[in-house]
């Protein structure tokens, strides 16, 4: 009897660890499952927030060189008539001017995001915008005579179309995820 014992005894100890074994194993498996799925998760995370970033940042440069454009095209209206604008209204074109300066730094920032992701068409779409933005402000200008209500509205035309084809590329690249 004492024989029978020692065996249940063995038997009980192999069970309970192969039981613990298998519990062990287990709990090592789904928890590197969960630390897979949560850190792609994560990174799915960011580069969704990374595109609205980058679109809210093109929507501040847009809002503030419509507001410059706002601002000139009311200097052309204006000039045509003989008349100025007044010193509060180039007050604040002189610090639309100084926020479309500082916009700039967004918008690379926002370039850098995109190819980091690996983004390289909305990239080059931004950087597009960016120009045609520094070019709209190095040819439309106060107190440039040669402007026309016409030549003011095609540049908002085009900032307007420029913008839309970024944001239908950034549209696409949120649709696609990673």
């Amino acid at each position: 009897m004492p024989a029978t014992t020692t065996i249940e005894v063995i038997d009980t100890a192999v069970k309970i660890g192969l039981g613990g074994a298998i519990t062990l194993i287990g709990t090592l498996l789904v928890t590197k499952l969960n630390h897979s799925h949560d850190h792609s998760k994560e990174k799915g995370k960011r580069h969704y927030d990374a595109l609205e970033s980058v679109g809210a940042d093109v929507e501040e440069i847009t809002h503030v060189s419509l507001r410059y454009w706002a601002l000139i095209i009311e200097w052309v209206r204006n000039h045509s008539q003989g008349l100025d604008l007044t010193d509060k209204r180039k007050e604040e074109l002189e610090k639309t001017k100084d926020d479309l300066f500082d916009s700039f730094k967004s918008l690379t920032v926002a370039e850098s995001k995109l190819l980091l992701l690996g983004l390289d068409e909305p990239a080059k779409l931004l950087r597009a915008y960016g120009e045609y933005l520094k070019s709209m402000r190095r040819n439309c200008y106060y107190e440039k005579e040669s402007l026309t209500e016409q030549t003011m509205n095609e540049v908002r035309e085009e900032l307007l179309k420029k913008r839309e084809v970024l944001f239908s590329s950034l549209s696409e690249a949120y649709r696609n995820g990673l």
